[in-house]
């Protein structure tokens, strides 16, 4: 019977690299107080000897390292970059984020403080350091403004999550909406309750923030129907003239019901003299931001924040900082709420 092939262990490493157990367990976390020349030999000589960690004494120092996380860097930074300090915090999806974040951070051991660039960081004084001074190494980027915004931040000093996925920081672990399945799940509801032609509108700037999966689901949804009918062309909107934009579409197209993702359609149908549900149905893509009683989809904004709560602690947990060479991402997915506005067509 062949005998067990040994276990080298981190003071074998030490030993052939003279150096201490320490600060060999620190090189292969990647600590950032070592040079990177030491990293890669510590790395090097672990590979060459077939190192592997005991999965036990892994768990064990796992479960002490979150206690020292919580001790040292108790506190996580919700960044958001809002012209106005109220204008992301003040939507419903925004504070149901912010409430699944907290909940989580505390049942971790952490506090969650909320970081509005705009007025916590003057141009003259840098984020990074503002942030540094209050102990936090843990950051949670909100929604951008715009997607394509950057902030003044020195990234590789913290360990980072992004609530969706902004434009310029893409190798950040982030948390999406399935937006895909959201639309799909819409036509579902949809076709149960007797409708064909289906018109989708959308804000440019959302669609592109969501990298036009609407879309693509929506033209996907429609090819599935037999016979496929005459599609409804997609209505995007600018940020003007959007109440015009839809009378104009509702009056030349005439859909039995819409999906929709914009502020206007309810004001555009009534000055169309439509009802809804009576003369038309309705479907948003996120009720939390729309009218009380919609039908459609619930987007989970809660469970969004408290897994950008794990997403954080994990990577705290391993120090790991700045951006990923891979880009990863957790996709939650939307639930069907019964509202007012989708009844069964006759």
């Amino acid at each position: 019977m062949p005998l067990e092939k040994r276990r080298y262990t981190q003071k074998d490493i030490a030993t052939r690299a003279k150096l201490s157990v320490a600060t060999v367990s620190m090189a292969l976390k990647n600590h950032p107080s070592l040079p990177e020349k030491t990293i890669l030999r510590v790395k090097q000589i672990a590979k060459e000897l077939g190192y592997k960690p005991d999965p036990v004494l892994s768990a064990l120092v796992a479960h002490r390292n979150r206690k020292r996380v919580r001790s040292n860097f108790s506190v996580i930074g919700l960044v958001s970059n809002w012209s106005q300090p109220e204008d992301w915090a003040q939507l419903q999806s925004a504070q149901e984020v912010i409430e699944g974040a907290k909940t989580r951070a505390m049942e971790l051991g952490y506090t969650l403080q909320h970081i509005r660039v705009k007025t916590d960081a003057p141009e003259s004084v840098r984020l990074s350091a503002i942030l540094k001074n209050r102990g936090i190494r843990g950051l949670i980027l909100a929604p951008f403004k715009y997607h394509q915004d950057s902030i003044d931040l020195e990234c590789e000093d913290f360990s980072v999550v992004t609530i969706e996925k902004p434009t310029l920081y893409p190798n950040f672990h982030h948390i999406i909406q399935n937006q895909f399945d959201d639309l799909l799940l819409c036509w579902e509801k949809l076709r149960e309750r007797g409708y064909t032609s289906v018109g989708l509108v959308v804000m440019s700037d959302l669609a592109d923030r969501c990298h036009h999966q609407w879309e693509a689901a929506h033209n996907y949804a429609i090819s599935q129907i037999e016979p496929t009918p005459e599609p409804i062309p997609i209505l995007t909107l600018g940020e003007s003239s959007q109440t015009n934009s839809i009378r104009h579409w509702l009056r030349k197209h005439k859909p039995q019901a819409v999906i929709s993702r914009c502020d206007q359609f309810f004001e555009a149908a009534k000055q169309e003299n439509l009802r809804i549900p009576e003369d038309i149905g309705y479907v948003s893509l996120n009720i939390s931001d729309d009218r009380r009683g919609t039908s459609g989809i619930y987007q989970n904004r809660n469970v969004m924040g408290s897994i950008a709560i794990d997403a954080l602690n994990s990577l705290l947990l391993r120090n790991q900082r700045g951006e990923q060479s891979v880009a990863t991402g957790t996709l939650v997915d939307g639930s069907w709420h019964e509202g007012d506005t989708l009844p069964t067509r006759r």
